[in-house]
């Protein structure tokens, strides 16, 4: 039994000695740090996600629209104070493609974190410009630590739908992704469009949903606007309303400069807007 006991004693010494001693390190409160962070999902059961992103695609928006605007929130870890405190942001120049002034409007010197307050939401305006119908296009924007706040480099990620979700968040950078990148419809052949609409082309498409109203989903699936017994009146519809633009010395051009077309027997005549170019 003795033998036993001092076994075990032995056992519980070797423990201690193979023990590394770990410093963790703590939070101070004092330490008040920012991150980016956007709610993205959420579900009934109270499940939610999160992002440091926003992806949008201006297709099958009203022409009419110049831009929107989008917003991304700054969250705060640490005390709340009685007093503003100013976030300090920057481009992240080497993962951005949108020139300022041409792609989207933002104002950085602004923000600030409220008195009382634990997080700052502000807004971009992202105009519709020629380079997102070209290529998808990224603004990013990098948080710098000033003197109120130190930056949250790196989070754990708490979203749940996907076991492909990332494990660790970037909380100093948030990214938006605009686009406006057209591709033909699959029902655009399944009516026979082109016999009646002509070539097909991203302009052209535009206007025709414009004036129409009709939407990406007629264009995708049979939802009874845009059929094959429909298609005779809608060009001729459209045919109309290209020869009132060309009789008024306002022809409807397409990217390259060409004069919008239709169809053989659907033609418009552009001689008086030739003339009045003239």
């Amino acid at each position: 039994m003795k033998y036993k006991w001092l076994l075990s004693i032995l056992a519980l010494a070797s423990m201690f000695v193979s023990c590394k001693h770990e410093t963790i390190d703590l939070y101070e409160l004092d330490d008040a740090k920012i991150y980016f962070q956007v709610q993205s999902y959420s579900s009934a059961n109270g499940a939610v996600g999160y992002s440091n992103s926003t992806d949008y695609s201006f297709v099958g928006v009203n022409q009419n629209v110049a831009g929107l605007t989008f917003k991304a929130t700054i969250q705060m870890m640490g005390q709340v104070v009685d007093y503003d405190r100013e976030c300090k942001i920057t481009i992240d120049a080497d993962s951005t493609t949108m020139v300022e002034g041409v792609d989207y409007e933002i104002d950085l010197d602004t923000l600030k974190i409220k008195a009382g307050q634990s997080k700052a939401t502000f807004g971009v305006r992202f105009l519709r410009s020629q380079n997102i119908k070209e290529k998808k296009q990224v603004l990013c924007l990098k948080l710098l630590p000033n003197k109120y706040f130190q930056v949250l480099e790196k989070y754990r990620s708490t979203n749940v739908w996907s076991n492909t979700t990332a494990k660790e968040m970037d909380g100093s950078r948030f990214a938006f992704y605009m686009s406006e990148i057209y591709e033909q419809p699959r029902r655009w052949g399944q009516v026979n469009a082109g016999a009646y609409f002509g070539q097909w082309t991203a302009t052209k498409y535009v206007f025709i949903n414009d004036f129409f109203g009709f939407t990406t989903d007629d264009w995708e699936w049979s939802t009874g606007r845009i059929s094959n017994g429909r298609m005779p009146f809608y060009a001729r519809e459209l045919q109309k309303e290209l020869q009132k633009r060309a009789d008024e010395g306002q022809p409807m051009l397409e990217d390259d400069g060409s004069y919008m077309q239709l169809g053989a027997s659907y033609q418009v005549n552009y001689d008086n807007a030739t003339e009045n170019q003239n």
